[in-house]
């Protein structure tokens, strides 16, 4: 009977000591509250707990500007956006390793030139979903696997009058893979990742362009990557630095049935985040980017998410 007892005995030591402790979940709440600070698409480095759900307002400003030369004209005049987007996003934690994911974006678009538009609109509605291949180990990084959509939902600069009106959307089925990898090496967290992304041909068009008739395009390949750092200044604060930048290959149009072929174009930016923990299921999350390639000047964005466990 003592043998049998001090058997279970040494069996229940052995799985407490599997179990996380307060300090691992405290290590993992800051983990989680760093990288979710660090990027707009907080689903490419957290992966939600089973049956969580997450809802984040997002609030982004960009300014552009570029100078746009009329050649006929021998002039030259300066161009300006101001782009705000409040978008909605939602998360769901369906399975331990498995997580997903809508954003619902409202656009609003002010271009000053010689007259001024604007334009507000629903933008491109996106879906998606997150695999978590494998945790994070002594000698491992975490890695999340996502898988995206975005809808054309958002005026298309495609289908519009290009004198009087914006675009809120890109118009195009696009698809999105992600590897993103995030490991703690006390006291910093770093993370990045690598993306790719692929649009479906748009035919069917009849946009008037300067007396041309656009009648096709189509989109060529893009990727995308990111790496940063992270630091949890204390329990409620957190500070991070990323950089972040894209390629894009070109795009052919089909005008008056002849085909033409863009430049390809790339961007990058180095944005500074920060985060306040405002209670255990909230916190806010402000980052500042500087364009250093493209025609992005600058982007401020605010994000608020709420925590809900069914």
């Amino acid at each position: 009977m003592e043998e049998e007892l001090e058997f279970y005995k040494k069996e229940a030591e052995a799985r407490q000591a599997l179990m996380p402790t307060e300090k691992d979940q405290d290590q993992r709440e800051r983990t989680e509250d760093v990288l979710k600070a660090s990027e707009e698409e907080a689903t490419k480095y957290v992966l939600l707990k089973q049956r969580t759900i997450e809802m984040r307002y997002t609030l982004d400003y960009e300014h552009s500007t570029y100078d746009k030369v009329y050649p006929s004209l021998l002039d030259i005049e300066r161009e300006t956006y101001f782009n705000f987007v409040n978008s909605l996003s939602f998360s769901y934690g369906l399975l331990p390793r498995l997580s997903i994911n809508a954003t619902i974006p409202f656009v609003f678009k002010y271009q000053k030139t010689g007259t001024s538009v604007s334009e507000s609109d629903l933008g491109d509605v996106s879906c998606g979903i997150s695999w978590q291949l494998l945790r994070e180990a002594e000698l491992q990084p975490a890695v999340l696997i996502s898988l995206g959509y975005s809808a054309p939902s958002g005026r298309s600069p495609y289908k519009i009058d290009i004198e009087r009106e914006l675009s809120t959307g890109n118009g195009l089925h696009t698809f999105n893979l992600g590897v993103n990898l995030s490991k703690v090496i006390d006291p910093v967290i770093a993370f990045g990742g690598f993306g790719v992304s692929y649009s479906l041909d748009v035919t069917g068009l009849n946009q008037k362009r300067y007396g041309a008739t656009l009648e096709e395009v189509q989109p060529g390949y893009g990727f995308s990557y990111a790496m940063g750092l992270g630091f949890a200044l204390s329990y409620n604060t957190s500070i991070t630095f990323r950089f972040s930048a894209s390629h894009q290959a070109a795009t052919k149009y089909v005008i008056n049935g002849a085909m033409y072929e863009s430049d390809e174009s790339s961007s990058a930016s180095f944005i500074i985040g920060t985060g306040w923990r405002i209670n255990p299921k909230t916190s806010l999350n402000i980052s500042l980017g500087y364009g250093l390639v493209g025609i992005q000047d600058y982007s401020l964005m605010f994000s608020l998410p709420f925590d809900f466990t069914l």
